[in-house]
Parts: structure tokens; C-alpha cells; sequence
């Protein structure tokens, strides 16, 4: 259910600031914004453009904290908690890495570099880690048990 919700409001909220982006830069746009957005109407598209990355960070961390409450309600592996942790801190370098060297190389924050962070990010910022290492535990489960027998 945390999923969901965190799923949705993410949504919500980057498609309608994309589409507010658009209408700032194009001067018309075919979508109005929800009345729970329009304080978004008053920002100036420079300011909403960078809040974006604000909130990815803000997603991903609200997807951290979503992954390890799942993840400590289903098993008590802290090995998976904390490989858990890696693979996001894992996530978040290489997609800073690959942000940064656009904007090195390329001096600008779009192109090939920016998709490749995004798709990283957008990753981190969905249930299949959860479901990847909820599903691992009980793999490592049997391997304890097995362990646990052959001695």
C-alpha cells in the first residue's frame, strides 16, 4: 500500500510539473493544474525546474525508508538490510557520477548521461528492490538451512 501511495504521488505531482514546465516555456498547455497544485501556477520555471531534482532526491529517500520498513516487517537478515542500503547508495553514486560528467563534459544537465541517471534513479524510486531482495531472503533462508544441515 506504501507503494502505491508513494507510486501515485509521485506521478501526480511529476506530470504536473512537467506539464506547468510546458506551459511556462510554450505559453499554453491543454491540461489545467488540479486545485491541490496551483500554488505551483505563482513559481517561475527556472525555480520549478530545479525542484525537481529536490524531489527525486526526497523520493528516493521516501523509497529507502518505504524498502527497509518492508523489508524488516518480512525478514530479520540484517545482511539483506544492509546490502539493501548498498544497492541504493549504489544507485545514487553512479547516477551523480553520470550527472556530473555531463555537465563536466557536456556542460549542460540533459543528453544520454541525464536518461541514464534517471533510469537509475527511477529504479530506486519503484518497489522492485523490495520485491528483488524480499525475495532474495527467503533464497538465503534456504541457504542458511542448508548450511545449517550439511554441519
Amino acid at each position: 500500500m506504501v507503494f502505491a501511495i508513494l507510486g501515485f504521488s509521485r506521478e501526480f505531482l511529476f506530470v504536473n510539473i512537467n506539464n506547468q514546465l510546458y506551459k511556462l516555456y510554450y505559453g499554453h498547455s491543454a491540461l489545467p493544474l488540479p486545485d491541490s497544485l496551483n500554488f505551483i501556477a505563482d513559481i517561475d520555471y527556472s525555480t520549478l525546474y530545479y525542484s525537481k531534482f529536490f524531489l527525486t532526491l526526497l523520493f528516493y529517500a521516501a523509497y529507502l525508508g518505504a524498502t527497509l520498513l518492508a523489508l524488516r516487517l518480512t525478514i530479520a537478515h540484517k545482511k539483506i538490510i544492509r546490502w539493501t542500503i548498498y544497492i541504493y547508495l549504489l544507485l545514487l553514486i553512479l547516477a551523480g557520477l553520470s550527472m556530473l560528467y555531463n555537465y563536466l563534459a557536456h556542460n549542460r544537465l540533459d543528453g544520454d548521461e541525464y536518461t541514464f541517471s534517471r533510469w537509475l534513479l527511477g529504479i530506486a524510486q519503484s518497489p522492485l528492490i523490495a520485491f528483488f531482495m524480499i525475495a532474495s531472503s527467503a533464497l538465503y533462508r534456504k541457504f542458511q538451512t542448508e548450511q545449517e544441515t550439511n554441519f
